[in-house]
């Protein structure tokens, strides 16, 4: 008898810890949220159809059909939306070739190398030196953007980075 009282005892308390699992992960915040048909128009010539949602008097259509009323490729890379054409990244290898193409005169004057010394936000920071049999000299750290291309060279006597 002790034993089916027991039995008992852990089949309902083992049902109680479920179920209340079970109401604690369905509770979250609800929302009201109206869903409707939207037509689409650019520039005042219908585009597409979309499906979309009013919520606190806000609309929200995807991305995905505005992009397709404007005619446009939808990507998302890492964290990034683009509509259109995506920003072209520039390779480690291409910020090299770039610096190098800028400092030509000079790499061909000292025998200059370059190097990348790491990413700093959207920049790499590069090193041109000297290869001596003995030591390495530095001849100037640069900075390639990754979007632009743009090259700055990093004045350590002023502290700051200059067009060049």
């Amino acid at each position: 008898m002790k034993d089916k009282l027991k039995g008992l005892f852990v089949g309902l308390t083992m049902g109680t810890m479920i179920t209340g699992a079970t109401a604690m992960a369905a509770s979250g915040t609800s929302v009201n949220a109206v869903v409707k048909k939207f037509d689409v128009f650019l520039e005042g010539t219908k585009k597409n159809t979309a499906e979309g949602l009013i919520y606190n008097g806000n609309t929200y259509i995807s991305v995905k059909d505005i992009g397709i009323a404007e005619s446009r490729q939808i990507s998302i890379k890492s964290n990034k939306l683009y509509l259109g054409k995506q920003q072209n990244i520039i390779t480690e290898n291409q910020a090299l070739d770039i610096l190098l193409d800028k400092i030509k005169n000079e790499a061909t004057k000292y025998n200059l190398h370059v190097m990348v010394e790491g990413i700093e936000g959207t920049k790499y920071s590069l090193r041109a030196f000297e290869d001596f049999p003995d030591h390495i000299a530095t001849y100037g750290f640069y900075y390639v953007d990754k979007y632009t291309g743009k090259v700055t060279k990093y004045d350590i006597v002023n502290d700051k980075e200059v067009e060049i």
